[in-house]
């Protein structure tokens, strides 16, 4: 019987160890799970910060492809005004060249030197050159001048000794630019050798 007995505790201990050793497994399996979770959750974490950042740095993108596109409309826009605004300019000099032609002509006649009727066309004429000048209104500089078909209008040519070829010889009607545009060529007469 000492043999059984001995057998006994030794199923008894073995009993106990398996009961120990599950116990054990059972926690560390536990433990184990717990740091599985924890390790998920972690990496679930860090996925959804990297989601937020990726947002983030696109949303900053878009913002700065809108301030661009804000700051490009506003100098667009700005152009446009002052584009505008001196296309009208022009327009308005330009339908008041006829009047300076005709306040021109005026003053040029042969009148008597103490005609008050002369003296008050010349200083509407100084006024109103005045106030176009402010507006960047400019008399092309012709008489004399090599041609240049940017700014001039040769309507004949005349021979003349007493200047070169190509040198402009008379301004039938003056040209003007604004704000360096030209708006009406000057029109002249060349000389020819």
């Amino acid at each position: 019987m000492a043999k059984g007995k001995k057998h006994d505790e030794v199923n008894e201990i073995t009993e106990e160890l398996k009961g120990t050793e599950t116990a054990d497994t059972k926690e560390a399996d536990k433990t184990k799970k717990e740091a599985d979770e924890e390790i998920t959750s972690e990496t679930s974490e860090a996925e959804e910060i990297l989601k937020k950042n990726e947002e983030i740095e696109a949303l900053n993108n878009r913002l700065l492809r809108l301030q661009a596109d804000y700051l490009n409309y506003k100098d667009r826009t700005e152009k446009e005004k002052l584009t505008t605004y001196g296309d009208a300019i022009s327009a308005m000099i330009c339908d008041l060249l006829p009047v300076i032609d005709n306040l021109e002509r005026a003053i040029a006649a042969e009148v008597s030197e103490s005609d008050s009727f002369k003296e008050g066309v010349v200083m509407v004429y100084n006024q109103l050159m005045g106030i176009l000048n402010k507006k960047g209104l400019k008399e092309i500089e012709a008489l004399h001048k090599p041609f240049d078909h940017n700014l001039h209008y040769g309507v004949a040519f005349e021979e003349c000794e007493e200047f070169d070829d190509g040198i402009i010889i008379d301004v039938l009607q003056k040209g003007y630019t604004v704000n360096d545009k030209l708006i009406r060529p000057s029109m002249v007469r060349i000389c020819k050798k």
